[in-house]
C-alpha cells in the first residue's frame, strides 16, 4: 500500500515548529472526529426517518434501510479509530530522500492515519510499508517494498521519536535507533497500563522483523521473558490485515493461548491495534473444535494434564503421535479392499492390488474417506470403459446394476464407527507395547484430545470445513509435540505464527525442551523463519539478574537474555515465622505497593491448592480480586495465582509466596517453574519464605556451569531459514513485460490470428487480416459514470455488452441430478457429477447459494450490508424427489433430478425459481464465466442498484452490466417486485440478461465458482 507523500517542504525541526506541528495535526484531527460524529449522527436520523416514512413491507424501503444500515456500522468503526487515534495523533517522523525523485520528503508516523479533507496524507499508520524505515532502518540508504510494486531506495537523514502526553510535546529524541535505552526506559518505568499504551512507538527493529513478515510463511519465535512475544505476535495480525486485506480477514485467525486468563489479556491488546473478530481460544478448546459433532458436552469432560503423571509425558511426545500414525496406517490398510478386481462377465482385470496399494501409498496424506474416493474414481473410469466399450455389450439395466455396485464397491464415503472406539483401541494396542494402564472414559485430557482430532480427521471426516487461515500460538513452550502433529495434520492449509520460551516450560517433561522437532514439522519451506528475541523490556535489571541465576542452577541449554538498563530496587528476600507470618508480611508489602501507586500487583503461590488457601486467608485484610482460569480478566488490582495461569502475564510488582525448599527442590522442572514466578515483575520484586530457602535462589552457581549450558549466539542451533528479498519496481515491470509478450504468443499459436490496427487521419479505426477484410470495432455503450467516488474511473455499471457475447456457450446436458447430500453446523452440500451446490444461511432472511466443479476455494467475504452477528438456526430433510431447507423466513425446494433451486417465503409464497431444466453453468474456456438461469415472470419488474442508492435501472428485456469494476467492494444488486434481492459481491463483473431470445440469466466473469446471495424482503 502506497501513500501520497509530503513534498511539499520538510515541517521544522524546532521544539517551537515542532509545537506547532502538533497544535495542526490536532486541529485536523478535531475537524476529522466532528466530522465523522457528525456523519454517525445523520446516518442515525436517516435509518429513524426510513422507519417512519416505510411500511414494513415496502421492498424499496427496506433496500434504503438495508444500505444505511451498513453505511452507519462503517462509520461508527471509523469513529472508534478516530477517537484511538486523537488520544495520541503520533509517536515518530522520518525524514528521507527520495533517490529516484531527488526530493526531500517527511512523514509522521502514529497508531492510525490522519488526514486532512480527506486527501492529503498527515500522518501515516504504523503499518504501512514505508513505516518499517522507522523501525528497523539506519541513517543513510536503505530500501523498504511496497507489496504488489517492489523495493524502493531513499536515503533517511531523521528518525524522531515523540513523547506526548495530553496534548502536550514534553520532549522529542533523534537517534539510529527506534526508542533507544533513554526513551524505553522512560516508556517502560511507567506502571502496567501505561506501558501497554504505548507499545506501537517502542516497537524495536528485532520485533518488528517478525511483525512485518508474510503470512504465507511459517514463522516460530524463541523470546525470554519480558522480550515482547505476545504484543509482537498480536501486532503482526493487525500489519497482516492493513497490509493483506484481500487475502486475510479478522474471522482467518485463531489465537491460542494456555489458558483464559492469558487469552483475556491478549483480548485488551486487541481493540488497540484496529483488531476485532479475531477468535480465541485455549489448545483443548481447538481440538474440541475440531471434533464438531462427536463431542456432546453433556456426555464428555475435559481434565487437565496431572503433573505428577508420568503417562502425560508418553501421550504429549512425539513418538505418541507416531505411533498414531502408524495405527491409523493399519486401520486404512486392513479396512480397504485390497484384492484383484475383476469384471464377472469377461473377467477381464479392470484394477490389480498393485494398483490399490501404489494408489494407497500415493495419496497416503488424505483421509480415509478422500481414499475411497480416488480408489473409486479410478475403479469407475474402468468400469465405464468396460460396459460401454465396443468388444461385449451390456444391456441397460445391468450397465445400472453395476454402476450401482462398483460406486461402493471400496465402502461407502460415510465411516459409521466411533473415533472414541477407535481411540479405546489403540489405547490398548500403547498399553501392551509401553507397559501402560490407560483408558479413555469420558474425560479427556490435552493429548486425549489431540489424538481424537487427529483420528476424526483422517478416519471419519467426509466434509472439509473451512477453519482459520492464520494460527498463532502464544506460550507454545507448553505443548508436547503430540500437539503440533495433530494440529498440523487437521489444519494442514493454515500458516503458523509460534511464539514461546523453552526455559519457560513449566509442564516439565511433556513440553517442549527446544525447538528442533517443531522446526522440522512447522519450517519446511525456504522461507519459513525462526528468529529469536534477546532483549527483556519487562524487568529491571536487578530483577532480571535474579531471574538469571535461577535459571543457571538447571541443566538444560539457555538461551541469553539482554535486559534493558533500567534499575530499581534489589530483590528483597525475607524471611517469616510461620504460615500466619508469610500472611502478614503478604498483606504488608502490598499495602505499601499500593500507597506507591501500583495498579496490578500479583502474589504467586506454587500451585491451585496453595493459591486457594492463601487467597482465603488475605481477603480478611485486602481486597483480592477473585481468580478463575476460565473467566478471569486481566485489570487492575491484586490477583493470588498459581505460577501455571500467571505465565504470559505481566505486573506492576510480585510478591513470590512461601519460596522454601519444599515447594520448589532442585530440579529442572522447579527451575523454570520458579524463573517464570520472578519474570512476571516490572518494577517491584519480593520473595518471602518459611523455613528454608530454596537451594535455586540460595545457593551460588559456579562460572563453568553457567557457561557450560549456554546456546551459543549467533551460531543457530538449525539452519536459520533464508529472507526472501523484494523485487524492485523495475524488475516487477520487466517481468509484466515478459509474461505479457509470452502471452501474446501464445495467443498466436493457439488463437485467433492477430488483428493489426491502424489508425487513420480521420480517425477510422482499420483493422487489417490476412484477406484484407476490415473488422469493425464493436462499439458498447459507456458506462453510467453516477455513484462514483470522486477520483474515480467510471464503473461499467450501466453498460450493454456485446450481442455476440449475449448468447451463452453451447453445452451438453451435463448431469446436475443430485447424488449425495451432506450438511454440517455452517451449510448444506449437494454433490452431483458436475460439481458441488453449497447453501449457506447466512441472516434470517438471507442465504448464499454457492456452485463450483471443483473443491471450494475460499469464498469472497459477505457485503457487510447483509452480514449478521450469528447465523440463523436451519434444518434440512430428504425426500424421494427433493431436497428441502428451511432457513429463517426462507424456505428452499433443490429439485434431485435436475438440480434447481426453488425459493419461497416461510409462508409458502414462491419468490423466485432457478431454470428447472439448466439452473447453472460454468466454462473455463476461452475465459471462465459462469451462467445462473432464472425463470423470471414476464409480470415481474427487476431493477438494479447503481452507484447511488438512489439511483435504479430497469433491466426488462434488456442485458446491462450491473457490476462496479475490479476495485469496487461494492456488491452488484437487483431487486424484484417479487419481494426479494439478488445479489453479488464486489469486484467481480457481473452481468443481467432478461432478453428471451438469449436467455434469463445472471452472469459473472473471471471467477470459477457461482456465488450469490438471495434476500426476502417480506
Amino acid at each position: 500500500m502506497s501513500h501520497k507523500r509530503r513534498t511539499n517542504g520538510l515541517p521544522g525541526i524546532t521544539l517551537e515548529e515542532e509545537t506547532k506541528m502538533l497544535s495542526d495535526v490536532i486541529a485536523i484531527a478535531d475537524e476529522n472526529l466532528e466530522r465523522t460524529k457528525t456523519s454517525v449522527q445523520n446516518l442515525a436520523d436517516e435509518l429513524h426517518e426510513l422507519k417512519e416514512i416505510y411500511d414494513v413491507e415496502d421492498k424499496e424501503g427496506l433496500a434504503l434501510w438495508f444500505n444505511a444500515d451498513a453505511r452507519f456500522q462503517q462509520v461508527r468503526q471509523e469513529l472508534l479509530r478516530m477517537e484511538r487515534s486523537r488520544k495520541k495523533p503520533y509517536f515518530g517522523r522520518i525524514d528521507f530522500t527520495d533517490t529516484n525523485l531527488l526530493k526531500q520528503e517527511c512523514y509522521y508516523i502514529g497508531k492510525s492515519a490522519i488526514s486532512k479533507e480527506g486527501s492529503e496524507l498527515i500522518v501515516i499508520d504504523w503499518r504501512a510499508p514505508i513505516a518499517s524505515v522507522y523501525y528497523e532502518k539506519s541513517l543513510g540508504a536503505c530500501t523498504y517494498s511496497v507489496k504488489g510494486e517492489g523495493a524502493f531506495e531513499i536515503d533517511l537523514s531523521r528518525k524522531r521519536t515523540y513523547e506526548i502526553e495530553n496534548d502536550r510535546l514534553k520532549d522529542f529524541f533523534d537517534s539510529d535507533v527506534v526508542a533507544n535505552d533513554e526513551l524505553l526506559t522512560k516508556y517502560l518505568a511507567r506502571n502496567k497500563r501505561a506501558v501497554l499504551s504505548e507499545i506501537i512507538a517502542t516497537i524495536q527493529q528485532e520485533q518488528n522483523e517478525i511483525i512485518r513478515k508474510k503470512p504465507q510463511h511459517n514463522v516460530i519465535v524463541q523470546g525470554g521473558a519480558g522480550s515482547g512475544k505476545t504484543t509482537v505476535a498480536m501486532h503482526r495480525i493487525s500489519y497482516i490485515l492493513y497490509n493483506y486485506d484481500l487475502e486475510f480477514k479478522p474471522k482467518d485467525f485463531y489465537i491460542i493461548g494456555s489458558n483464559r486468563i492469558l487469552l483475556n489479556y491478549i483480548t485488551g491488546i486487541l481493540p488497540d491495534l484496529d483488531v476485532y473478530g479475531v477468535s480465541q481460544m485455549t489448545m483443548e478448546q481447538l481440538f474440541i473444535r475440531l471434533l464438531y459433532e462427536d463431542w456432546d458436552k453433556q456426555k464428555l469432560t475435559v481434565k487437565s494434564l496431572n503433573k505428577g503423571d508420568k503417562t502425560a509425558c508418553v501421550k504429549g511426545s512425539y513418538s505418541w503421535f507416531h505411533d498414531l500414525e502408524d495405527f491409523c496406517e493399519r486401520y486404512e490398510w486392513n479396512y480397504i479392499p485390497r484384492e484383484d478386481i475383476f469384471a464377472e462377465k469377461t473377467h477381464n482385470l479392470l484394477m490389480s492390488q498393485g494398483t490399490i496399494e501404489k494408489l494407497l501409498k500415493k495419496f497416503h496424506f488424505l483421509s480415509l474417506p478422500d481414499k475411497l474416493d480416488k480408489l473409486t474414481e479410478h475403479l469407475m473410469a474402468k468400469v465405464e470403459n468396460e460396459i460401454y466399450g465396443k468388444y461385449y455389450t451390456y444391456p441397460p439395466e445391468e450397465q445400472k446394476a453395476l454402476l450401482r455396485y462398483y460406486q461402493t464397491y471400496f465402502g461407502k464415503r460415510e465411516w459409521k464407527g466411533s473415533i472414541f472406539e477407535l481411540y479405546d483401541i489403540f489405547l490398548s494396542e500403547q498399553n501392551a507395547k509401553r507397559s501402560l494402564c490407560l483408558s479413555a472414559g469420558t474425560e479427556f485430557d490435552l493429548y486425549d484430545l489431540a489424538a481424537l482430532a487427529y483420528l476424526y480427521k483422517r478416519i471419519k471426516e467426509t466434509e472439509v470445513i473451512q477453519e482459520a487461515s492464520h494460527v498463532v500460538i502464544d506460550e507454545a513452550q507448553d505443548f508436547g509435540m503430540m500437539v503440533y502433529g495433530s494440529l498440523k495434520y487437521c489444519l494442514s492449509k493454515c500458516t503458523y505464527t509460534i511464539m514461546g520460551d523453552v526455559s519457560q516450560n513449566i509442564y516439565f517433561d511433556y513440553g517442549l525442551q527446544d525447538w528442533e522437532e517443531l522446526r522440522s514439522l512447522m519450517l519446511p519451506g525456504k522461507f519459513d523463519y525462526f528468529g529469536i528475541l534477546k532483549k527483556s523490556y519487562r524487568n529491571t535489571v536487578e530483577i532480571s539478574n535474579f531471574a538469571t541465576n535461577i535459571l543457571q542452577h538447571g541443566n538444560f541449554p539457555i538461551y541469553p537474555i539482554e535486559p534493558i538498563i533500567r534499575h530499581g530496587n534489589e530483590v528483597r528476600i525475607t524471611r517469616c515465622d510461620g504460615e500466619h507470618g508469610l500472611v502478614l508480611e503478604a498483606c504488608d508489602t502490598i499495602l505499601q505497593w499500593q500507597k506507591e501507586g501500583y495498579e496490578t500487583i500479583a502474589v504467586i503461590c506454587r500451585d491451585d491448592e496453595e493459591a486457594a488457601k492463601v487467597s482465603e486467608q488475605m481477603k480478611k485484610k485486602l481486597d483480592i480480586r477473585d481468580c478463575s482460569s476460565q473467566t478471569e480478566e486481566f485489570a487492575g488490582g491484586v490477583m493470588i495465582l498459581p505460577i501455571e495461569y500467571a505465565k504470559g502475564l505481566e505486573f506492576d510488582a510480585v510478591l513470590l509466596f512461601n519460596a522454601d525448599d519444599k515447594n520448589y527442590p532442585t530440579e529442572d522442572g522447579f527451575v523454570k517453574l520458579l524463573y517464570v514466578a520472578v519474570t512476571r515483575a516490572l518494577h517491584e520484586m519480593v520473595v518471602l519464605y518459611s523455613g528454608r530457602l530454596t537451594d535455586l535462589i540460595a545457593a551460588p552457581v559456579s562460572e563453568g556451569k553457567k557457561l557450560k549450558y549456554l546456546v551459543e549466539q549467533p551460531k543457530p542451533i538449525a539452519r536459520i531459514m533464508p529472507e526472501e528479498q523484494p523485487k524492485t519496481k523495475k524488475e516487477l515491470e520487466m517481468e509484466l513485460a515478459l509474461d505479457g509478450q509470452r502471452e501474446m504468443e501464445l495467443r498466436n499459436r493457439i488463437g485467433p490470428r492477430r488483428i493489426v490496427v491502424q489508425n487513420s487521419g480521420t480517425g477510422k479505426i482499420a483493422e487489417k487480416t490476412k484477406g484484407k477484410v476490415e473488422i469493425k470495432k464493436p462499439i458498447r455503450r459507456a458506462a453510467a459514470s453516477q455513484g462514483t467516488k470522486r477520483g474515480e474511473k467510471s464503473s461499467e455499471f450501466g453498460g450493454m455488452p456485446n450481442a455476440t457475447s449475449l448468447r451463452p456457450l453451447g453445452h451438453s446436458n451435463f448431469n446436475l441430478s443430485v447424488r449425495w447430500v451432506t450438511g454440517n453446523k455452517s451449510y448444506l452440500e449437494l454433490t452431483n457429477a458436475y460439481g458441488i451446490l453449497r447453501i449457506t444461511p447466512i441472516s434470517e432472511d438471507t442465504v448464499r447459494v454457492s456452485f463450483s466443479r471443483e473443491p471450494f476455494d475460499n469464498l469472497a467475504d459477505i457485503p457487510a450490508e447483509i452480514a449478521a452477528t450469528s447465523r440463523p438456526g436451519w434444518r434440512f430433510r430428504e425426500a424421494k424427489d427433493k431436497v428441502e431447507m428451511t432457513a429463517g423466513k426462507l424456505v428452499l425446494r433443490i429439485d434431485k433430478n435436475k438440480g434447481a433451486i426453488s425459493f419461497y417465503t416461510s409462508k409458502g409464497k414462491l419468490l423466485v425459481s432457478e431454470n428447472t431444466q439448466f439452473p447453472r453453468q460454468i466454462e473455463k474456456l476461452p475465459q471462465i464465466q459462469t451462467w445462473t438461469y432464472f425463470n423470471w415472470g414476464s409480470k415481474e419488474i427487476l431493477k438494479a442498484r447503481g452507484g447511488d442508492d438512489n439511483e435504479w435501472i430497469d433491466l426488462k428485456a434488456s442485458a446491462r452490466y450491473i457490476s462496479f469494476g475490479p476495485n469496487s467492494g461494492r456488491p452488484a444488486c437487483i431487486m424484484s417486485n417479487n419481494g426479494y434481492q439478488l445479489l453479488i459481491t464486489g469486484g467481480r463483473r457481473a452481468m443481467c440478461c432478461t432478453i428471451p431470445v438469449y436467455g434469463s440469466y445472471l452472469y459473472t466473469e473471471g471467477t470459477k465458482q457461482i456465488d450469490y446471495f438471495i434476500r426476502s424482503a417480506l
